[in-house]
């Protein structure tokens, strides 16, 4: 497993991120993205012990990725957020919703922002989810479950079943087709 960058290594790091040197800062960039595929450095328990480090890592790569002007660097920093939210949550991969008040990233799930205490419920961001039909929270469209009330979102249907033959409609549970008489179902 990885090691975890000291206090030092980490301000160092951000820094490079931030050097007006093209070379630096895809240097920085290349080290992060190595790191990450050859478990060098573990950017788990580094976000644990120090989220605040995580936090301007990743909004100083997205800054990379959006307004660097050389364009070999912002390739490589997409590949390295990439790698980044990839490692760091797989949930970061999507677009997350963030409070109005505050700006903080929030789980659909969360009913109130974990940083400023908001209600979440009467964000504007909430009327572009789909609402549970029992409990009326906005859930995530690929749950299947709700994680507020544990309504059963995708309902299970079984599809109509055709013989690969005459190609007519067929019970599931039949062995024969009775309008070609063909096999449907191999007798165990």
């Amino acid at each position: 497993m990885g090691k975890l960058l000291s206090e030092e290594e980490s301000s160092h790091l951000l820094e490079k991120l931030n050097s007006k040197m093209v070379a630096t800062r895809f240097m920085a960039l290349k080290f992060i993205t190595s790191s990450i595929n050859l478990d060098q450095v573990d950017f788990i328990k580094m976000d644990l012990k120090n989220p605040e480090f995580t936090r301007n890592l990743i909004n100083i790569v997205e800054l990379i990725c959006k307004k660097d002007r050389d364009e070999m660097v912002k390739r490589e920093a997409i590949v390295c957020l990439e790698n980044l939210k990839k490692k760091l949550n797989p949930a970061l991969l999507k677009d997350m919703p963030a409070c109005t008040s505050c700006g903080e990233c929030v789980l659909v799930s969360y009913l109130f922002c974990t940083k400023c205490g908001v209600n979440l419920k009467s964000q504007k961001w909430v009327s572009a989810f789909k609402l549970c039909e029992k409990c009326k929270n906005p859930v995530d469209p690929e749950w299947n479950v709700c994680s507020y009330c544990g309504n059963q979102l995708i309902k299970k249907v079984e599809a109509e079943k055709t013989c690969q033959f005459c190609k007519k409609n067929i019970n599931s549970s039949w062995l024969m087709c009775p309008y070609c008489g063909s096999q449907v179902k191999f007798i165990k």
